[in-house]
């Protein structure tokens, strides 16, 4: 077994301030081998502990959707009248959460397969589905790491990956499988919060109030998943994975909610904005639509 470098990052002993800031596919290259395997057990364990009971149950409320602070936007505006302008077919969503926006994708598609591995929140998209006379969504208790043996290849139209990539460490092998799963000419769609120098400034004022104290990052549990991502982390997943004509855009621009209240004249100002190559870069959200090849 190799010798860790001075660099190495280990899971609750060293580096935990390396571990918030850098960008997931490089911080992911400096974990050893052990911490690897550790991270695996700490995000399911974490995943389960949060996401069930009271924090199922409050989820929609906690994350703000719906309300005056629009943290559904862009996400449900694209799902509702921008993506897959002829519909969504047979669909796929990866991380169905409480199934805010599987409602949303299911009244656009044939059928949708939902993925959501905590057994509470499967239990909400279940009940949200009925509420809503939803009768074409699947429920699957598998994860994005089971997907071979719940999709046949080529079998989806539309892959759907809606805030939830930022909880998964093997972001690749999640690629990997969608790249099996979407049928050649199907469309990836995804929706994520944006690694950049404000979510790194953001990061380091936590840590200096509160995180480097040992008695945190000694603590498992706080080594959990939650990386935003790199326009060039999602542009290297979905060319690695088959996905061509890669489109990037970028939302959520700093003062632009109290700005542009109205979400839709937002979402045509933000789209301007996102154009611009060094402006782009300080959108909070982004997203990506992309074509099996």
């Amino acid at each position: 077994m190799s010798k860790p470098t001075p660099f190495t990052i280990e899971i609750a002993q060293r580096h935990y301030l390396l571990y918030l800031l850098l960008p997931h596919p490089l911080k992911t290259a400096l974990l050893s081998p052990q911490s690897r395997t550790r991270l695996d057990r700490i995000n399911q364990a974490y995943n389960v502990e949060i996401y069930s009971g009271e924090g199922a149950t409050a989820y929609d409320r906690t994350h703000r959707y719906a309300e005056a602070e629009q943290h559904e936007y862009p996400a449900q505006l694209l799902i509702s009248q921008v993506w897959a302008p002829d519909g969504y077919g047979r669909a796929l969503e990866v991380g169905a959460g409480t199934g805010y926006f599987t409602a949303a994708i299911a009244r656009r598609a044939a059928t949708v397969l939902a993925l959501e591995p905590v057994r509470d929140m499967r239990q909400l998209v279940e009940q949200r589905c009925r509420r809503e006379g939803l009768t074409n969504v699947q429920v699957s208790g598998g994860s994005a790491f089971d997907l071979a043996g719940i999709v046949p290849d080529a079998s989806i139209d539309s892959a759907c990956i809606i805030q939830s990539l930022h909880h998964f460490h093997r972001r690749d092998e999640i690629f990997e499988a969608l790249g099996r799963a979407v049928r050649p000419g199907g469309r990836l769609f995804l929706v994520e919060p944006h690694h950049n120098f404000r979510r790194v400034a953001r990061l380091l004022r936590h840590y200096l109030t509160t995180y480097r104290d040992p008695a945190f990052w000694r603590q498992e549990r706080n080594w959990a998943t939650h990386d935003f991502l790199t326009r060039r982390e999602l542009a290297a997943l979905c060319r690695g994975a088959g996905f061509r004509d890669v489109r990037i855009s970028a939302f959520w621009f700093p003062y632009s909610r109290r700005l542009v209240s109205d979400p839709r004249r937002r979402f045509d100002v933000e789209r301007i904005l996102g154009a611009i190559p060094l402006l782009r870069h300080v959108a909070g959200v982004l997203s990506v639509v992309a074509r099996k090849a």
